[in-house]
Parts: C-alpha cells; structure tokens; sequence
C-alpha cells in the first residue's frame, strides 16, 4: 500500500538477488520497467573492501579536480583530489582552491552560504586510472549490457565528453545533483562502495508532474507545482556492498546521507537501443568534436573524413 512521506505517495524499492539477465528483464525491463537493489551484485568487487578515502589519498591526491554546486547557484572549484578529501569532513568550512562560474569560466566570488549546497564530485577516475578497472567488473551479470558491443574508438569518444559510461560520485553528507533522469536514455546503476544515499525515484510516466527536474522532492512546493502531488515515488536508502539498478528515463533523486564514494554506470541493451542511438544521433556535434581530437581513435574508426561544422536552429535546439 502507497504510504505518504513529507507529502510524497511512496513505494519502497525491491531488493533481490541471483536472478538471471531473462528474468531480471522480466520483471524490471518491461513497459517503463522498475528500479531494484540488487544486493549481491558487488560480491566480485574487490572495491568494496580494498578502496578508501585514505587510498585515493595516498595514490591520487595531487590529481587536479573540479567539483561543483549543482543546486542553486551553480559554482565549481578546482582543487586537488587531497584538497577535497579533506572537505569531506568539513564541508561548512573554508576549502582551498578557485571559485569558477562553469558558464563563463572565468574565476568568481564564492557562494554566500557554501555550506547550503555542498560540492559535489564526478570523477572520471577509471579514465585517469585505469589500473582502478581492476578492483570492479562494470557489466553487470544480471543484465544485458550492449555498450562493449562499440567500437572501442567509439567509447573512447565518448568517455571524453560528459558521456563517459562510468565514473565516480564522491561528496559529504548532504551532497546531490538534484532530480534528473540520465544521458542518452541510458540505463544506470549506483554501486555504493562508502557511504549511505537515500534514494527517491520517479517512473518516465510521471515526468509532466515533475516539471523537468525543477521541483525539490525534498522540500516540493506544491502551489508552484502541483502535479507533483500525483507522482509515485520510489524510496530507498542505499548501503555500502548494493548496486541500484535504474531503467531508462526513470528520474532520481539522489542525497548522500554520509560522506560517500559511488561507481556509477550507463548502458543500453535490446530495450533502449533505439532511444540510445537517437539521442546518440542529437548529439553527434559533441562527439564528432571529440574525434577531431583523437587521432588513435579516428583511425581505429577508419575515420578519413574532416567535420566542417554544424548548422543549428536560431533557437539552439538540435
């Protein structure tokens, strides 16, 4: 039975385990298909026991990162990976590095209340540190995952735009990118390694209710928006060892509920194929950009050929 949390109709999200890829489809691929916990899908994962805040430290802390405020006024800063491992356990108090407004990109004043909205880190380690693939195993058993079936030229391109398939989420407690559903009408997971999120998901059958991610399922404000009053969400809170599984379009709100370390993944399958290569097609002045520099991948491609850019509508829209 539906049960009312903070104004929300709410259903808990499944847990399972030791299911097959065809019942697994079954019974959360079909129609808008349904997010589950699947519980013992890290059980391989020797990241789950072996990585560490004080890890990253000693082997990546001088890399140079740029996390950012997603909500509200929107900020980056840049600082070293060490730099914001030490935020971590202070993020309401001054952190090193350079405030940068990410439209213009120019250096800018800081937020008035940092602490409001803290920064938030998605980072492309696998990319920068390859030897980290080795503690994981990103295709999921339970689950068809077409996305190696690419040319590795291809994904190569890819992991250079914002379309990488994998990366990390690293933030404190409190830290989130607000309601969105993912790029390319990807599938995803969230493999918590450190750290607990709590989760609320919403089908692709409510999205005219949810106002394109405008409205905040924590704190909803239903006279601004009130279809939001419509919507199922999905409710969970996510432990360190369990992957949550997210279909295509589904939305999600995500709050790391203490200083956290996730691996997130996107993929396609036979399911959303279609929708990945059509989106995949909207955006092909990125990724063409991105093979213009790459000499080793356009070569892999048999990419003779020279982009002599892109005509768009007045309105910006592709």
């Amino acid at each position: 039975m539906k049960t009312a949390t903070q104004g929300l109709q709410t259903l808990p999200v499944e847990r399972t385990a030791s299911l097959t890829p065809e019942i697994f489809h079954q019974r959360y691929l079909t129609g808008s298909g349904k997010p589950v916990i699947v519980s013992d899908a890290l059980n391989s994962w020797e990241a789950v026991s072996r990585w560490s805040f004080d890890l990253f430290k000693a082997r990546y802390g001088a890399d140079r990162v740029s996390p950012k405020i997603f909500r509200g006024v929107k900020r980056v800063k840049l600082m070293t990976l060490s730099e914001f491992l030490d935020y971590l356990d202070a993020p309401d108090a001054v952190s090193p590095g350079l405030w940068i407004d990410p439209e213009t990109l120019y250096p800018c004043a800081a937020p008035a209340d940092p602490g409001s909205s803290p920064l938030y880190l998605v980072w492309d380690g696998f990319g920068m540190h390859p030897e980290l693939l080795d503690d994981v195993e990103l295709s999921p058993t339970f689950v068809e995952d077409w996305l190696p079936l690419l040319p590795p030229g291809l994904r190569g391109a890819l992991n250079t735009t914002k379309f990488f398939s994998a990366g990390f989420m690293i933030g404190p407690k409190g830290a989130q990118i607000g309601l969105h559903y993912d790029f390319l009408q990807s599938h995803a997971y969230l493999a918590q390694i450190i750290g607990k999120k709590r989760c609320l998901l919403f089908s692709p059958e409510d999205s005219v209710a949810l106002y394109g991610g405008k409205v905040n399922p924590d704190v909803p404000d239903f006279k601004e928006f009130p279809l939001f009053r419509n919507v199922t969400a999905y409710q969970c809170t996510l432990e360190p060892g369990e992957l949550l599984f997210m279909p295509c379009g589904w939305w999600h709100h995500v709050v790391s509920l203490e200083k956290s370390v996730t691996v997130n993944y996107n993929f396609f399958n036979r399911v959303n194929f279609s929708g990945y290569l059509t989106h995949l097609l909207r955006e092909m002045p990125l990724v063409v950009s991105a093979l213009e520099q790459l000499p080793d991948q356009r070569a892999a491609l048999g990419i003779k050929w020279k982009s002599r850019g892109f005509d768009f509508p007045e309105s910006g829209v592709v």
